[in-house]
């Protein structure tokens, strides 16, 4: 479990830098997600990953809006890293280099 859990934790990378940075408390909290889901569904394991404080700061989505009643739109940054980093890659797997997803696809998906 330890293994599979650090391996994770190798995958879903953060930074040391910005609010947690000094705090050791998030930080084991945020290793504990790949412990709890180190052999669970990969859906579960997401959900909290994205849910962690730790990764919003990292990711500058904490305190964004999914709507632009404001007159703002919403931060793409997270939505771009989980397809792109997190899940299905940049270029599909057929041999052929074509993209897996466009501009559109990041900013329905960063409103939800």
């Amino acid at each position: 479990r330890q293994r599979v859990a650090w391996a994770l934790s190798q995958t879903f990378v953060t930074s040391a830098e910005g609010d947690f940075a000094t705090l050791t408390e998030p930080w084991a909290n945020y290793y504990d997600i790949f412990v709890r889901n180190a052999f669970g569904n990969f859906k579960e394991l997401l959900r909290e990953v994205t849910y962690s404080p730790v990764m919003g700061t990292y990711l500058s989505y904490r305190r964004n809006t999914a709507t632009d009643y404001n007159g703002k739109y919403p931060d793409e940054n997270y939505a771009r890293e989980i397809m792109q980093l997190f899940t299905i890659g940049l270029e599909t797997l057929d041999g052929k280099g074509g993209q897996t997803y466009d501009n559109d696809n990041i900013m329905d998906f960063a409103r939800i």
